[in-house]
Order: C-alpha cells, then sequence, then structure tokens
C-alpha cells in the first residue's frame, strides 16, 4: 500500500501446531488502523472495534450502536448502509456491544462485495447523523398514554430482570468495586434509559469514535482488490479531530463487600450461584490459558470434579456447572452454578414450579394436598434437607453456605493432588488443544475476530501502546503447558482460586417480583400520562419522528449502489460420494474437505418405536452418555476381549470419551437440546468428532455407550432431577416458552397412531414424565433397556463420515461396522436385520396442523418475562424439494419449486434489516424483532415477535403492513427490492457451506430432501431463484402471506406477555391460559 495507508507490521497466527495464517497490520495518516488475515474459506468478515467504557446506566453505548446505523453524514438517508450490504452477498450489517468496546460487523460472501460496502460503513460509524427524530424511535419515547416504546428500551425491557443479567451485574460491582467502568450497565437499564438524551449520545460519540481510537479487522482470502479499495476511501471519511479516548483502566482491587444475593422474578424453586475472581492480566497469555485449561478441566465434563461433587451426584445440589475466562482487564475468572434448588426445592422429588397462575393439572388431579405430599416426599424428614455430603438443601441459596461447599471440595482437590492422577491436567491439556483446533478449523474467522479483539481493548485501556499478536502462537503455548509439572497446576489452583479474593453471588427467584414489576410500570405510565398537555399534539410529535427517520431511498440512490459480480463468490472445496454400506447401515454418506478431523454422525429412523417408550426419550438421551457401562463377555475392552464381565463407572467412562473426542452428543432429532421440537423428530442422533488416530477407540467407546449402558436407579434419578432443572430454566426464557407453545399446538396427533415424538419429547410432557420418574426411577429402567433395543435393531441405519482428502473411506465405514458387530456379538439380545429399505433417506413429511374451523387464540402470561412474544402460524405446504424420483433434470427444467422460492424471495424483502416490516415494528419502537419464517417441512408460514414493548401494537402494525403491501404493491416490490433479496439469499447459500461440518450437515439434510449431493441441491435453488419473478412473488403473496391477516383462516395465534399486560380488542378474542393447560 501506499499514500493514506502504510504498512505497521506482518505477524501469522497460528491455525494448529503446524499451519498458520497470514497477518498484516496497516496504519492510516489517522491513526485508525487495519488489520487482514488471510484466512482461506468462502466467506469475508469485517469488524470495526471501537473501544468503549459505560459511564453510567443510561446504555451510551449501546444506544450509539443501534442510532449509528440510522444515516451518517454522506450517506444521509436511513437505509441505505443495509441496502448497501444486501445488494453485496450479505444478510446486512450488525453490531454488539460490550462492557469496554463496540463492534461493527459484515459478513460477505466476495472480495468486491467488502470492499464496496467498507466506505459507507466507516462513514456512519465516525459520521452519524444523531438526529433527536432517530432517537425518538430506535431509542425512547412514551406515547399520550404514558406507554414507554423504542427499540433499545424494548430490548432492555426484555433482559434487565433475568437471572443472568441480574446475577453477572451485581458479580462485576463486586469484582470491581460499583464506581468502576466495568460495574456500569454497558447496555443501559430501563429507568436511566428513559432519562437520556441524545445530546449526550453525541457527546459520548465525540468522546470515543474517532479514527485514532478505532481498529478495522478484515478475515478471509483477501487481496489487491481491497487493498485498493482501502487507498480509495475518500480521506475526509476517515478525519481524525484527535480525540484519543485512551485511559488505563484502574486495576486496584477494591474494599467492600464479596458476596450478595439478588432476587429475579420467577415462580420456580431453583436459582443460581457464580463464584467470581479477579485474574492476570491479558497479556499473560500463557497464565490465562492455564487458567482456561484449569477451570475446564474443573467444570467441562460429567467427570469433571466439580461436576461429581454438585451435579452428578446422587443428590444433585445444581443441575449444571461452568467454567471460563472473561477478558476483562485484568482479566476475571468465573465458576456458576445453574439450577440451583431454593429453599425445599419446591418439591423435594423435582418439581421445577409452575410459572402460571393456576393449578398444576397432572396426573395428581383429585388427590389432596397431603397425599401429594405423602407421595412425593421420602419417608426420613432429614433426607430432604441434606444428602450424603451433608449438604443442607434448604439453605444453598443462602449468603455464603454454597461459597463454603466449594471451598471444602477446592481444599479437598488440592490436598488430594487432583484425586492422585498425576497425568489429570497434562490430559485436560491435550483436550484443550483439540479443542482449540476444531475451533480455528471451524470458525477460524470468529476466532481471530476475537483474539485481536482482546488485544485491541487492551492496547486502549491497559498498555496505551498498540499491539496485536500476543495469542498469535498459542498452539505453541499449549505444547508448553503440556510439560508443566503437576507442582505448576496446584500452585495455579492455590494462587488464583483458594487464596484469591472470591466473590458470588446467589441468584434467587421471587415470585411476587413481577407483580411489583407491573405495578411500577404501571405507576410510571401514569406518570408520563400526566406530563402530557395535548395528546393530540404529543401523538402527532411522535408520528413526525417516525416519518422522518422512515426508510426512503430515492431512486437516484439506488441506482449507484454497486453490485458485485456474482462470479466473485466460491464454497469450501469438497467432494461427496457414498462407500458401500453393510452390517446395520442401510447407507454411508461420505465427504471429503480440508479437515485434520473425522466426522461422525449416525442417524436412527425411530418411526417404529413403541408409543409406551416415547415419553422416556430424553430421559434415554440424557443418561446416553452419562451413565454406568456394563461390559459383557466378549465386548474387547483396551485392545482385548473380555473373558467376565467388567462394570465402568459412568465418570470413568465419560473420561474415555472426553479423551477419544473432541465433542459427542445425541439428540431427538436433528437438534442439540433437549425438550425442543426438531423437523426430523422421529430420527435419534448420534455424532462424534475425533482425530483419524483415535477414530477406531472413539467410536468403539460410543457404540459400547450405546449398546451396553446400565441405567442404575441413582443415575437416572440425578439425570432426571437435572433435567427437570433445565425446564425451570427453560420456562422463564420467553423465546423458549413461545417456540415450545407453537409446537405444542401446531402439531396435532392422530387417532390410531402414535404421538408425535416432538410432543412427547416437549417440556409440557417431561415436566409431568420426570416428576414420575423422579418418585419411581427403579422402574424407569426397564423403558430405557427396551428403547436402546428397539434403537439398535432400527432398519434404515445412515452414516454420514467427514473426513480429509487423505483418509480412506471404506476404511473408516468398515470400522466402525467391525466395532458395531463386535458389541452385537455380546448384546444377548440382538438379532440381525434382514431387510434395509431401499430408501433410508425417505423421512415420511406429513402435516400435523390441527383441523381447525376457526382462529385459535391464546394468551399466555410468564411471570419471568418483563416484554412480551407473539406468534401467527398458518398453513403453507409448499415444497422445496424435487416432488418425485425421475430424472433430475428433467424435473428442474418444469421449476416445480417456482412458488416455495419466490414466497422464500418475498418474506427476505420485506423482514430485512430496514425492509418494509422492520420499520413498521422496530421502527416504530414497538418490539426489538419482528420477521417472518417459512417452516418447509413443517408445513408452516409464521409471524414472528420478540422483546415487544407494546406486542399488540406490533401484531396490528404487522397487519396493516401486508394490507398496504397488497393496496400499493408496487411501492414495496421492484427490481432493486428484488435484486437486493436474492443477494441476501447467496450470502445464504454461501454461508450454510463454510466449514467442513456445515457442508456435511448440509449432506444429511440434501438426502433427506431428496437430492442426490449438495452441488444438486445448489444447482437446484440457483435455477428457481433465478426463474422467479414479480408477479410469481404477488401471487405467492395473495395465496400466503395475506393468511397471516385473514380472520378467516384458521390460524393459531398465541401471545406470551408479562402477567399484567391486556391485549388490544382488535386483535380478536384470545383465551388466556396457563402452561400447563397448553
Amino acid at each position: 500500500m501506499s499514500k493514506q495507508f502504510v504498512k505497521e507490521s506482518e505477524l501469522s497466527y497460528q491455525k494448529s501446531a503446524h499451519s498458520w495464517i497470514p497477518t498484516t497490520v496497516h496504519r492510516h495518516t489517522s491513526g485508525l488502523r487495519v488489520v487482514q488475515c488471510k484466512v482461506q474459506q468462502p466467506i469475508y468478515t469485517l469488524a470495526i472495534y471501537v473501544p468503549t467504557l459505560p459511564e453510567n446506566d443510561t446504555g451510551e453505548p449501546h444506544t450509539l450502536e443501534h442510532l449509528v446505523f440510522c444515516g451518517s453524514k454522506r450517506f444521509a438517508h436511513r437505509g441505505y448502509l443495509d441496502a448497501l450490504a444486501l445488494c453485496n452477498f450479505s444478510q446486512g450489517t450488525n453490531a454488539w456491544t460490550y462492557e469496554d468496546v463496540t463492534c461493527y460487523t459484515l459478513t460477505t460472501a466476495s472480495e468486491e462485495a467488502l470492499a464496496n460496502v467498507m466506505a459507507a460503513y466507516l462513514d456512519h460509524v465516525l459520521s452519524p447523523q444523531l438526529r433527536d427524530e432517530q432517537f425518538v424511535t430506535e431509542v425512547y419515547h412514551y406515547d399520550s398514554k404514558g406507554r414507554e416504546h423504542g427499540v433499545v428500551f424494548s430490548e432492555v425491557l426484555g433482559s434487565e430482570s433475568e437471572e443472568a443479567e441480574v446475577g453477572e451485574r451485581r458479580m462485576l460491582q463486586l469484582l470491581f468495586g460499583e464506581d468502576a467502568a466495568y460495574a456500569k450497565s454497558f447496555g443501559g437499564l430501563t429507568r436511566s434509559v428513559a432519562q437520556l438524551t441524545n445530546a449526550e449520545v453525541a457527546e459520548y460519540h465525540k468522546r470515543f469514535y474517532d479514527a485514532c481510537n478505532i481498529t478495522m479487522v478484515v478475515t478471509g482470502p483477501v487481496g489487491a482488490r481491497f487493498e485498493q479499495a482501502l487507498e480509495d476511501i475518500p480521506p475526509e471519511i476517515l478525519h481524525s479531530s484527535g480525540h484519543d479516548s485512551r485511559r488505563m483502566i484502574p486495576i486496584n482491587v477494591p474494599e467492600g463487600p464479596v458476596s450478595a444475593r439478588v432476587l429475579f422474578a420467577a415462580d420456580s424453586h431453583v436459582g443460581s450461584v457464580q463464584f467470581g475472581w479477579r485474574g492476570p492480566m491479558g497479556s499473560d497469555v500463557e497464565t490465562v490459558t492455564a487458567l482456561e485449561i484449569l477451570l475446564e478441566y474443573l467444570t467441562e465434563e460429567a467427570s469433571s470434579p466439580l461436576s461429581m461433587r454438585f451435579v452428578e451426584c446422587k443428590r444433585p445440589v445444581a443441575s449444571s456447572v461452568v467454567g471460563y475466562v472473561k477478558q476483562s482487564i485484568p482479566t476475571t475468572m468465573f465458576i456458576g452454578f445453574d439450577g440451583v434448588p431454593y429453599g425445599d426445592g419446591g418439591d423435594s422429588e423435582g418439581e421445577s414450579g409452575d410459572e402460571d397462575e393456576s393449578d398444576d393439572e397432572s396426573e395428581d388431579e383429585g388427590k389432596s394436598e397431603d397425599e401429594e405430599e405423602e407421595e412425593s416426599e421420602p419417608e426420613d424428614e432429614d433426607e430432604s434437607k441434606s444428602d450424603e455430603s451433608g449438604d443442607d438443601i434448604t439453605r444453598l441459596l443462602d449468603e455464603g453456605y454454597f461459597a463454603e461447599l466449594l471451598k471444602i471440595e477446592l481444599e479437598r482437590i488440592y490436598t488430594t493432588k487432583f484425586d492422585g492422577d498425576a497425568q489429570a491436567l497434562r490430559r485436560a491439556v491435550e483436550q484443550y488443544g483439540q479443542r482449540l483446533a476444531k475451533r480455528m478449523e471451524s470458525h477460524a474467522d470468529d476466532t481471530l475476530q476475537t483474539t485481536i479483539g482482546i488485544d485491541i481493548v487492551a492496547s486502549h485501556f491497559a498498555t496505551g501502546k498498540f499491539a496485536v499478536g500476543t495469542r498469535a502462537r498459542i498452539f505453541d503455548v499449549v505444547a508448553e503447558l503440556a510439560q508443566r509439572p503437576i507442582e505448576y497446576w496446584l500452585e495455579l489452583l492455590k494462587t488464583w482460586l483458594m487464596d484469591a479474593r472470591t466473590c458470588h453471588v446467589c441468584t434467587v427467584p421471587d415470585a411476587t417480583m413481577s407483580a411489583r414489576l407491573d405495578a411500577e410500570r404501571q405507576q410510571i405510565e401514569e406518570a408520563n400520562a400526566a406530563t402530557v398537555v395535548d395528546a393530540a399534539a404529543h401523538d402527532q410529535r411522535i408520528a413526525l419522528a417516525v416519518e422522518a427517520n422512515r426508510v426512503d431511498l430515492p431512486a437516484t440512490v439506488r441506482a449507484g449502489i454497486p453490485e458485485p459480480d456474482a462470479g466473485g463468490t466460491s464454497a469450501l472445496p469438497h467432494t461427496q460420494l457414498c462407500a458401500e454400506a453393510h452390517g446395520p447401515l442401510a447407507a454411508v454418506q461420505v465427504l471429503r474437505s480440508d479437515t485434520q478431523f473425522v466426522n461422525v454422525r449416525l442417524h436412527v429412523p425411530m418411526a417404529a418405536m413403541p408409543e409406551a417408550l416415547r415419553p422416556f426419550l430424553a430421559l434415554f438421551q440424557g443418561l446416553l452418555f452419562n451413565t454406568d457401562v456394563q461390559l459383557p463377555v466378549g465386548a474387547v475392552h483396551e485392545g482385548a476381549k473380555l473373558t467376565e464381565p467388567l462394570h465402568v463407572s459412568y465418570a470413568a467412562m465419560d473420561q474415555q470419551l472426553a479423551e477419544l473426542t473432541t465433542s459427542r452428543g445425541s439428540s431427538v432429532g436433528m437438534g442439540v437440546e433437549p425438550f425442543v421440537s426438531s423437523w426430523t423428530d422421529e430420527v435419534f442422533v448420534v455424532s462424534l468428532h475425533t482425530t483419524p488416530e483415535k477414530y477406531a477407540d472413539a467410536v468403539r467407546c460410543i457404540v459400547q455407550a450405546i449398546v451396553f449402558g446400565s441405567f442404575v436407579t441413582e443415575r437416572i434419578s440425578t439425570v432426571a432431577q437435572n433435567l427437570l432443572a433445565d425446564i425451570a430454566q427453560i420456562k422463564r426464557d420467553g423465546r423458549d416458552v413461545l417456540t415450545a407453545c407453537v409446537a405444542r399446538l401446531s402439531a396435532q396427533d392422530q387417532v390410531g397412531r402414535p404421538r408425535w415424538i416432538t410432543n412427547h419429547v416437549s417440556l409440557f410432557d417431561q415436566e409431568r414424565v420426570l416428576r414420575q420418574v423422579m418418585r419411581d426411577a427403579a422402574s424407569v429402567a426397564v423403558y430405557l433397556d427396551e428403547i436402546r433395543r428397539v434403537l439398535v435393531h432400527a432398519p434404515g441405519m445412515f452414516l454420514s463420515l467427514g473426513m480429509s482428502d487423505t483418509d480412506d473411506a471404506q476404511q473408516l465405514t468398515n470400522t466402525f461396522v467391525r466395532e458395531w458387530q463386535t458389541c452385537m456379538d455380546a448384546y444377548s439380545q440382538y438379532v440381525p436385520i434382514s431387510e434395509q429399505p431401499n430408501d433410508p433417506f425417505a423421512i415420511p413429511r406429513e402435516s400435523r396442523l390441527p383441523q381447525l374451523s376457526e382462529p385459535l387464540r391464546v394468551h399466555v402470561t410468564l411471570r419471568s418475562i418483563q416484554a412480551s412474544f407473539a406468534a401467527i402460524c398458518v398453513p403453507c405446504a409448499l415444497r422445496e424439494h424435487p416432488p418425485s424420483e425421475a430424472d433430475f433434470d428433467t424435473q428442474l427444467a418444469r421449476l416445480p419449486a417456482r412458488d416455495f422460492y419466490a414466497l422464500q424471495l418475498l418474506l427476505e424483502l420485506l423482514h430485512r434489516t430496514d425492509g418494509p416490516l422492520f420499520n413498521a415494528v422496530r421502527g416504530m419502537g414497538l418490539a426489538y424483532g419482528a420477521y417472518f419464517e417459512l417452516r418447509e417441512r413443517q408445513g408452516q408460514l409464521m409471524f414472528l415477535c420478540s422483546r415487544a414493548s407494546n406486542v399488540s401494537g406490533a401484531i396490528l402494525a404487522m397487519r396493516a403492513l401486508v394490507e398496504r403491501v397488497g393496496e400499493h404493491w408496487d411501492e414495496y416490490v421492484g427490481a432493486f427490492e428484488v435484486a437486493m433479496a436474492r443477494s441476501a439469499l447467496v450470502f445464504s447459500a454461501v454461508d450454510e457451506q463454510v466449514t467442513p461440518g456445515s457442508v456435511l450437515m448440509m449432506c444429511v439434510v440434501s438426502a433427506i430432501d431428496g437430492f442426490a449431493s449438495v452441488d444438486l441441491r445448489n444447482k437446484w435453488r440457483a435455477a428457481h431463484l433465478r426463474a422467479v419473478t414479480i408477479d410469481d412473488m404477488r401471487r405467492v403473496f395473495d395465496t400466503y402471506v395475506r393468511r397471516l391477516v385473514d380472520p378467516q383462516v384458521p390460524a393459531i395465534h398465541v401471545v406470551l406477555t408479562p402477567p399484567g399486560t391486556q391485549l388490544e380488542p382488535e386483535l380478536g378474542s384470545f383465551s388466556r391460559r396457563s402452561l400447563n393447560e397448553i
């Protein structure tokens, strides 16, 4: 480069122990720096880092993050930036704010596209308009009735009373002191946001958003085109006014309390406990990395010491534990326990509590309270208060009690020298290195952005001198740590955790808080309304602000938006083929790519799973790699066949799996979370990720866990109790509860057939089932054994293997079959599969929507939320995949999926960032999120709204928009809008095939959808998108989108709100239900 930019330094980041990513740093005359990381991948990422510190709780950094996108000095039209980004192979711009940095991001599918957007993006960041009208809609206002609105306000309203938010805020105050920047709310608190002014935001921008403070990091195979685009940026865009915001964050340890007990709104009988410590400065990479490894050793696996002591014990005192290092200044370390019983836990047998206002309707209906108590409580009264470790269950969330338990356990670990295992930490280092290598392979761009971002913030607020690359040789650091003796790790434990100042926060559910918050909000609205002298004039001012901030790009501006060459996009190089299937396998997919791992996915059909077994599938999934294993005679252990049975504890099995795999898991359907509906719920999936040299042992261990898992009462009870605690936490999250409600109401079971598995594994059914399990865990083992028997005998299993170009696909397949068959030979109930299906990928698609004669409108209240959520679901039977097994090209020539892609294109056009739906709902400050979703496999078209401050207004705004689009079609849908939507979908197609893992997943999805390969799917999609016309889009709008607003269509409406919310009559008549009545 020359002229504006000069090369400041060159370095390389390790991608693995033996490969590197070339990186250069250039400096502009203004002081702005550009870091280029030449990652070989199909996408390009850009991140503009602005070091920022909150100075109060008004959320100035977060508010500014929103206002930056509303228009800039040289690109004044609202919506220009995102229109530019969407026309250039992306899903638009985005941003995030943390305690000490704000980052503006863009991901595109070509270098030219990245270059086209860069200058305008920088101008928005450095020279935003920050007009008062923008503040009204994007940040905060109240209407003439006193009701508060604004995008930032809605977002904060939905999060500030959540358990994690409340606990973390208090923890940072303890760690840094209440006056420290880290103790302030960078996102803002609602009452403080309401006091913030636009002038204060403008002043904050002046102090922090100078070019001399900013660093731009770019990843991807960038070259001369990008570098020329940098030089072509007009100098006035990068002008610096000399406002250097560098300062040294004080690192003195605060005086004051080290513990606190805080409340959050919820009915359930579980809370959380978090412990925090101040760590070393981030520049001490070796110590920070060692602490990350130590915390993972303590918490990562089921066999980790803290997991075994507190989570996987006979009577759990937490449902999960996690340990991690946060890159603050100095670093901070955390160990957090979730699902901690509160009081008597509501029910000592695992009840998670109700999040609604009605009585629990369950199998216990009709019993007296005394009868229920006798049935659920253990005979020994002392048993309900303490377990075999002496833990008093009723005191776990008392301030200081859990801290003493953790202190005792850490002392035990130290005294026993990691349970007498001298190699424990060496193995932990190796596992850490493998997970790091996996992250660098799958998400090198994100990993580098995070790594470099840490250095950028440290340069600004810790050292005062710009430097990146402190973690460039991270694999060398890991290799050195692998040589450290056990004494090093013991000293690390003692110095940073045992002897250091320990802070802890108990986060306690409060069933009365929701009512108090509702009352406070009512008082605020009344006070706001009292300030309004002229209601009509007040609302008119808001309407004028909304109009002034409306997206309206003139034709001349649209014509000037550059569009990249579609030939500039690429895909991850790969080869897809099939290996010979035999043994239990009906088919084997193989994906070759540039990877150092073997990725395995085993798919087992469950359509024949008996009705009586389906309720226990979620428990089976939770136990599969988390229970003891009873190896019979003939099974292979440590390279030899056993001559007598061998019992392997769950902890030993978990440790072995941790050593052999970088990750492993199982799921009902294609998802990974329990209690969540999946589009392939009739398939059980087992996955593992390992290295080629460990592949055979890893497969053997996984198969032995499947075939020989011993479902003992203690493990059943422990896992069931932890799953119940997980349900209690899920029921506090508005988005999760809305998803569960929609899934339940839109999946109607059919008479004469087993209930859908998705209904059996929903949180509604599982709460009841798991309570029954807790009452009689011993009787459940027979069901779990039978589930195993059905799975291992299921015809139609198919295996998907991801591997490098040098691995032998058939050898890996044969190894899997050999290990499977060896286990089957020792499995007493095994009967060979006599016949395989012709097409194992042919998973039936059937509409599950109920046959409604009129709309179903349900209003559910949840005490744990302060913002509202909504969903409207209508039937939509459009299909993307080929309709038959006829010749592919012959079918493609007829374009049978034209309407599907026309609707997909239309929805992208309508709900894009700064698009029509965005402006109708978010632009009015009614909700944080609003979008349409086409769920092809469920046969549904949906409208979804999240974190709404006025959910009725958001739904009515969507309705009005659909009517306007129908009446003024040409104003909303033209050649420019269609081209923008097509470009965004091109990016989506590239983005879902960026890593070896994502392409393997697309192989699976493509096969299920009837495509012989991912390449043919891409060809199918590209041909259809090119063929779609505006007339096609109008047809699907009239046929499908209008259904969302047609009162005669039997749609499913679900609105989830805080208890005090009243819905507007214009929405129609809603039945008010509790969660138990869904």
